[in-house]
């Protein structure tokens, strides 16, 4: 199914980042704990509506006349590094510390419940993929596709759904320019607005360069839609 990412509660409450500013963003000023992801366990399954439009990233998902066939066997794709920053907007909230979290090739998982510290407050996220010497002009998508059921909190409605994707391309671009996508933890809000998976491609010299992030917190699989968490 698609949502218009204009529609959904997650499109409203957060954004997703992608490199390829041209100014300095003031999140780069930070300073960040490094380490290493806990990397992939296997196949992400992605549905196939939504594969054609990452192996053919210059074509937006969400243009309604666009009806093509992609041949996927024709298409040459690499897999690439991707980056995760978690930076505290509220002291504490993820241990006195802003994360800086490193996928090895094609991405990874991403379990909250390693990084939350506190119940109440709030954090930014930026997701970082693509190589510096790219060509600015350079295409990049980035989509959303939600494991988060849709639930109430304090009378708000959040998470977008089960099994639900959608661009979130153009957020990307205009949150990266800035301090990253705020997200709340009050009520767990945070596992309502970012657990999914997220595909990023671009397309570079023939290739499609693709990653992938999942993302959900193991200790709270009632909020998620597949619930077969995968840490334990």
């Amino acid at each position: 199914p698609l949502k218009s990412a204009a529609m959904v509660a997650f499109a409203i409450a957060t954004s997703v980042l992608l490199t390829g500013c041209e100014d300095e963003s003031p999140w780069k000023a930070r300073s960040f704990s490094e380490h290493a992801s806990r990397g992939s366990s296997g196949e992400v399954p992605v549905p196939s509506a939504l594969w054609k439009y990452i192996i053919d990233p210059e074509t937006p998902l969400l243009q309604k006349d666009v009806e093509k066939s992609v041949d996927d066997t024709a298409v040459e794709t690499e897999m690439v590094p991707l980056t995760v920053y978690l930076i505290e907007e509220t002291p504490g909230v993820l241990g006195g510390r802003n994360q800086k979290i490193v996928f090895g090739l094609g991405g990874g998982e991403l379990d909250l419940r390693d990084f939350i510290r506190e119940r109440r407050g709030a954090f930014r996220v930026v997701f970082e993929f693509g190589r510096e010497d790219l060509d600015p002009k350079t295409v990049k998508r980035v989509w959303y596709l939600s494991n988060a059921i849709t639930r109430k909190v304090a009378n708000e409605e959040v998470g977008a759904g089960c099994d639900v994707f959608m661009d979130i391309s153009s957020f990307a671009a205009e949150s990266y320019k800035k301090n990253g996508m705020l997200v709340a933890i009050g009520g767990d809000r945070h596992i309502s607005a970012l657990a999914g998976t997220y595909f990023f491609s671009l397309k570079n010299r023939g290739r499609v360069e693709v990653a992938h992030l999942v993302v959900f917190d193991s200790s709270k699989r009632e909020l998620l839609c597949a619930r077969e968490a995968k840490s334990q």
